[in-house]
């Protein structure tokens, strides 16, 4: 009698433990402009919304086409001032590659500086063809600087949440250290809490 009732205490105990955490073995690609807030976190579609934001902004702004010819931008600091880890970077390079594409601002490449100086000293060094050998002396001055922040508040309040972003950036003139445009993007996102299991 006390058989059957082992049998079925040790299925159910197995049941339990095939139910356990398991790794995600099965995905589809997703339409990276889908919105999908899966938790309250800074996401891909808070960064689309910013850059959209920005590239039309910076694309309209009067002031950067004054002269009549394609300023010259460098990438400064990108400040996170939110308790999050977001990839700045990340935001950036969706600016600089939307900007570069509309043929408004050309960029230079401040980050590879080094790498850029050590591969001059190579090409002068009589290891290539001298007609061919690139050296200093010929790089594009930058006219702007850009720089941005992004900051954010969190308010909760029993099952309530509020997540409230805000990513400012501006171009400051290098020469007159002027800022010629600025503009910002706003992100507010509520939540609500749920029994888990529910």
């Amino acid at each position: 009698m006390k058989t059957p009732i082992l049998i079925t205490a040790l299925l159910f105990s197995l049941t339990i433990g095939c139910a356990g955490p398991r790794a995600f073995t099965k995905g589809t690609y997703e339409d990276p402009e889908t919105v999908a807030l899966l938790d309250d976190r800074f996401n891909e579609n808070d960064m689309q919304l910013i850059a959209k934001k920005m590239i039309g902004s910076i694309i309209e702004s009067p002031k950067l086409t004054a002269e009549g010819k394609v300023p010259a931008v460098m990438l400064g600091k990108m400040r996170n001032r939110t308790t999050e880890h977001i990839d700045m970077v990340a935001l950036l390079n969706k600016l600089k590659t939307a900007l570069i594409q509309s043929g408004k601002l050309r960029f230079v490449d401040a980050t590879n500086r080094r790498d850029i100086a050590q591969e001059y000293d190579y090409q002068q060094s009589g290891y290539v063809d001298p007609t061919q050998a690139k050296g200093p002396g010929k790089q594009i001055g930058s006219d702007f600087m850009l720089t941005g922040t992004l900051s954010s508040n969190v308010q909760e309040v029993g099952k309530d949440k509020l997540v409230y972003y805000k990513a400012t950036f501006q171009l400051t003139n290098l020469e007159t250290s002027e800022i010629v445009w600025t503009d910002e993007k706003e992100i507010r996102k509520a939540y609500k809490k749920r029994s888990i299991g529910l």
